[in-house]
């Protein structure tokens, strides 16, 4: 009899924990929702989640609380995301640095293929190699040329070291026999900054100078001619066989039940209709990508494999 009612009490208990459980779920949201931004304020990657954040309040009823972390190009945001509660209150913003590239160039405290619930992609960098518009180099090859022709003396400024741009940038280093120099900062506003003040000799990315018209771009990094900038050629179309990894989604801590994934993901679904939404994406250089939940995960593992041959290839991979 005794155990009988043991057994009966540790149903009751388990049965309770699950109730509760499916009851949370069932409620969430009902309290604000946190949202970490891997990069300083004013940067592309800032601004695109901002403006994302006040539309997925209308479309889940709670307040979407932005905080910047930058730091790593999105390792630090990263690091601190894998440690919290799966309970769908704690998110950040995915980018291509830690999400497939850096965890193959040094060690960190978490594993992107493992400790990560995503949620859905929203958008691609657009990336190129942009001058002041009063440079002398016309051209790429005009900016190669110099750079061979004057060791150490070409340098160029990006927002966070170890991300796509940086990737592009060593490689063509290696392939040319360049000596340049990167000046990573924390957001791309600095970075844009140090160009245009001459401190860098080009930037590694994008800037809204670019819109402006004080800054023109020399090649394009994305696998076809940009939209943004569509005069600038591609590096594959210079003979390169090189373009940058590209992705930026909403994630959080591994384990966020299945049901509040979806929510989240059919919201950010939505919001990339917004009109406002989609004229500031414009405007900052990005481009609206969508990938649901599963689909983003199925980007993530091919890339990050892809990405890791070549990192290990040509030498920048971490000591094992």
């Amino acid at each position: 009899m005794k155990k009988f009612m043991l057994i009966f009490f540790i149903l009751v208990f388990v049965l309770g924990i699950f109730i509760s459980f499916s009851f949370a779920e069932e409620k969430w949201p009902n309290k604000p929702i946190r949202l970490i931004i891997g990069y300083g304020a004013g940067g592309s990657a800032d601004l695109s989640a901002r403006m994302l954040a006040p539309i997925l309040e209308k479309e889940l009823g709670q307040k979407i609380v932005c905080e910047n972390k930058p730091g790593g190009a999105g390792t630090v945001a990263a690091s601190l995301t894998a440690t919290q509660k799966p309970d769908g209150y704690q998110l950040f913003t995915l980018v291509t640095a830690p999400a497939v590239l850096t965890p193959h160039m040094q060690d960190l405290p978490f594993n992107p293929l493992e400790d990560f619930s995503l949620i859905s992609r929203y958008a691609i960098w657009q990336y190129g190699l942009a001058v002041r518009s009063d440079s002398p180099w016309k051209t790429f090859d005009d900016f190669i040329k110099f750079a061979k022709e004057n060791p150490g003396k070409v340098s160029y400024s990006l927002s966070g070291a170890g991300n796509p741009q940086h990737l592009v940038m060593e490689r063509l280093g290696l392939i040319n026999g360049i000596e340049w120099k990167a000046i990573p900062f924390k957001s791309g506003p600095e970075a844009s900054a140090a160009c245009m003040g001459g401190h860098t000799s080009v930037i590694a990315g994008t800037s809204e100078q670019i819109t402006t018209g004080d800054m023109r771009v020399l090649v394009s990094f994305d696998e076809e001619r940009n939209e943004a900038f569509p005069d600038a050629p591609t590096l594959k179309e210079l003979g390169y066989d090189i373009v940058a990894p590209s992705l930026l989604g909403i994630a959080g801590p591994a384990g966020i039940p299945e049901p509040i994934v979806e929510k989240l993901d059919q919201a950010i679904k939505k919001a990339l209709d917004d009109p406002k939404f989609i004229d500031l994406m414009k405007k900052i250089k990005f481009k609206i990508a969508y990938l649901d939940h599963k689909e983003f995960r199925k980007q993530l593992e091919l890339v990050y494999k892809e990405q890791g041959e070549l990192i290990k290839k040509i030498g920048l991979g971490k000591e094992q």
